[in-house]
Parts: structure tokens; sequence; C-alpha cells
């Protein structure tokens, strides 16, 4: 069920491309940008038990879920089309709780351009307390190699964490 958006997606992007080389996505690009959810008071990272809301929030579009830990994967597979005054678009967010807490990918897509949004907010609640909120604003990097039609940016720079305190 989780690679449903990454595939709609692809497909959205195949459909727009105007060159004959069919799939324009190739296996390497990784232009989703990551974020680790964390939990600072417990070993690992893993996220202690308790209800939670997990918020992903763009100029955009906003996605919310909840979940109960441990009991729950968390497990998340959004996707929503776009238009924010300069392009048509869509947003992707997979989660699932990992070895070490909440995994999230993020990607957006516009026109042929595939990256992570260029700013966003990441919040958590638990049990119906708001715990931590970051805002992130991502630089990419253009591939050396481009795909057939489409540019895939991949995020540069350390590895993005939200650390939900003790």
């Amino acid at each position: 069920m989780l690679e449903r958006t990454w595939l709609l997606g692809l497909m959205l992007a195949a459909a727009g491309c105007n060159k004959s080389s069919g799939i324009c996505m190739n296996a390497n690009c990784q232009a989703s940008v990551a974020v680790a959810v964390v939990d600072d008071g417990q070993a690992g990272g893993r996220l202690r038990p308790g209800s939670y809301t997990f918020s992903v929030t763009t100029d955009y579009a906003e996605k919310s879920w909840t979940c109960a830990v441990p009991d729950e994967d968390c497990e998340l597979d959004f996707f929503t089309d776009f238009a924010d005054g300069e392009d048509d678009g869509t947003l992707s967010i997979r989660a699932h709780l990992g070895e070490t807490g909440i995994e999230i990918d993020v990607l957006e897509t516009r026109g042929n351009i595939w990256s992570g949004p260029a700013k966003f907010a990441v919040a958590v609640e638990r049990d119906g307390v708001g715990v931590v909120e970051e805002t992130f604003e991502p630089r990419y990097e253009e591939p050396a190699v481009t795909d057939a039609c489409a540019v895939c940016l991949k995020h540069e720079g350390e590895d993005l964490v939200v650390h939900v305190p003790e």
C-alpha cells in the first residue's frame, strides 16, 4: 500500500512526459526528503508509549494522522493534488514506525521537477499535548545525470530530525 503513492506519482509524471523513452523515473531517484521523529528520552530514539498525532504542513497542504505506540505501525500513505499560485503539483507523504522512531518521507512534484517541499513543518502531539514542532527549509541539488524527462532533486546536507523532548 505504501508504494501506491509513489507509483501513482510516477504514472502521472510519465503521462506528462513527451519523450518516447516511456517511464521517466529511474530506480536511483531519491527525490523525497526523509524526516525522522525520535524520542530523546528513550533508548535508540524509539517513541515512548502513548497516543500520537503527527502533522506535516506545507504552504499549500496539511496532513495529520494518529496512532497508538507501540500497538500500531503509524503507517501513512497520503497523496493530494495542489495549486499554490505558482504551479500545480502533487504532495505525497509516507510514514511508518521504524527502529528509531517514526520515519516520514515527503515528496513534491511540480511538472517534471521532483523533490521535497521548499518549506514544511512537522508537529507531534503525545496524549493530546503538543510536544514539538519543527520547520524545515531543506536545500536540494540536481543530479549529475538527469532522467529521461524528469528532474530528480536530492536533499543535500544532514538528515532532518525532529527531537521529541524527554
